[in-house]
């Protein structure tokens, strides 16, 4: 079980093992996806501000899970999208510093590729 907004959401990492690993663009930034359930997230920008320590955000991640426990996806026209949920563990958070919780999306393409909502470029393999 993850947080978001409050309330506590089921929630599970341990679903596909093609969904771990890390996802690169054209600049510095990247996610992470540990199968532990654990991640890393490095903006593609500074996102930096007063008293906000370093560059990498550790957080821990699952999947969100319906009422009947499987992970949630939508039908796009592309594939897939699945919601994901990270928390943060440590000092460091998203937006400066300001946001402990995310929501993201891993898009799944008819052709296999992933990619991450959050960062236009992202894609698994790079």
């Amino acid at each position: 079980m993850l947080e978001h907004n409050g309330s506590k959401v089921l929630t599970t990492y341990d679903f596909d093992d093609r969904f771990f690993g890390k996802y690169t663009g054209s600049k510095g930034g990247f996610l992470i996806l540990k199968e532990d359930g654990t991640g890393i997230y490095r903006y593609d920008y500074e996102q930096l501000s007063k008293g906000c320590p370093g560059t990498d955000i550790a957080f821990t991640w699952g999947f969100i899970l319906d009422e009947k426990g499987e992970v949630v996806r939508f039908e796009r026209p592309y594939g897939f999208s699945y919601p994901v949920i990270y928390n943060c563990t440590g000092e460091n958070a998203f937006r400066g510093c300001t946001v402990r919780t995310m929501v993201d999306y891993i898009m799944e393409y008819n052709n296999g590729t992933l990619s991450i909502s959050s960062s236009s470029d992202w894609k698994k393999g790079r």
